[in-house]
């Protein structure tokens, strides 16, 4: 592709700004796809007429903003929208990806009924053994893998689930449409890990590979724990994002009180009880 370079270098707004500007239009507009490869910092360099000290550092900032990631040795990549996940926000994977103009889609790997094994039950709250229905999907977005998904769900609050699940229909919006059952709140657990061999075939990439896995129990309004999933997310160029805020000071009190390493709470504004972020 050939490039107009479009930088001043009269302007008061430094080359490296400009610079990181254009890509990111050109990102913006399509020209650039998730996961494609940049040109290198020498092409940049030669294409814009500057120094790769500036296109290096146009890079960085893009990179610091989430909009592409590096892989070492390989270059530079544009990072997926769908990568820059709100912690804190409750979205199904299908309402998310047409949050962002794509078109989700599915392969559904396994869906039966099963007894709930000790983990399963404790998390959905069920007694020993009492049925669930198992799904196992690959989501996708224009075609492209993101994430394998684990989920489930207590047979007895939504019977008939199985032979509902036809297509590309939304789990969330099946649950809340035909079951009255609409997920509000989400307790999440996220680790760094390697692709195994067999998530590595799902989301087309190759050993050895940096993945995303989450956990994830989603509870209704009425506070019962309704879905339980187990996702790998492509490490790709995927991040999550939570904002935190400072406890108050008749929260830091409360705050000083044991808790787990594992759990940070976020206190809501005006007096809201807040949420807690499980960050692994």
């Amino acid at each position: 592709m050939g490039f107009s370079t479009g930088l001043d270098e009269t302007a008061a707004r430094p080359l490296y700004l400009q610079l990181r500007d254009m890509l990111l239009r050109r990102i913006e507009a399509g020209e650039y796809s998730p996961h494609q490869r940049l040109p290198s910092e020498r092409e940049l360099s030669r294409a814009f007429g500057v120094s790769r000290i500036t296109v290096r550092q146009a890079l960085a900032d893009l990179a610091q903003s989430g909009r592409v990631y590096t892989r070492v040795g390989k270059g530079t990549y544009v990072s997926d929208p769908l990568a820059r996940q709100p912690l804190g926000s409750l979205f199904g994977f299908s309402e998310s990806v047409r949050r962002h103009g794509r078109v989700p889609s599915s392969s559904l790997l396994e869906a039966g009924l099963m007894p709930a094994d000790q983990v399963t039950a404790a998390r959905l709250r069920l007694a020993p053994s009492e049925e669930v229905v198992r799904l196992r999907r690959v989501r996708k977005a224009d075609g492209v893998p993101i994430v394998v998904e684990l989920t489930h769900l207590p047979h007895a609050a939504c019977p008939g689930l199985l032979q509902k699940m036809t297509g590309e229909v939304s789990l969330y919006a099946l649950l809340e449409e035909s079951y009255g059952l609409r997920m509000v709140s989400a307790e999440v657990t996220l680790e760094a890990a390697l692709a195994d061999e067999s998530e590595a075939a799902l989301l087309q990439i190759a050993r050895p590979a940096a993945v995303l896995r989450m956990e994830q129990v989603s509870h209704a309004a009425d506070g019962r724990p309704m879905e339980f999933t187990r996702s790998t997310y492509r490490g790709d160029g995927y991040r999550f994002n939570a904002t935190l805020h400072r406890a108050r000071l008749s929260d830091e009190a409360a705050a000083s009180q044991p808790r787990p390493a594992s759990q940070v709470l976020v206190p809501g504004q005006g007096g809201a009880a807040g949420e807690e972020v499980r960050l692994g």
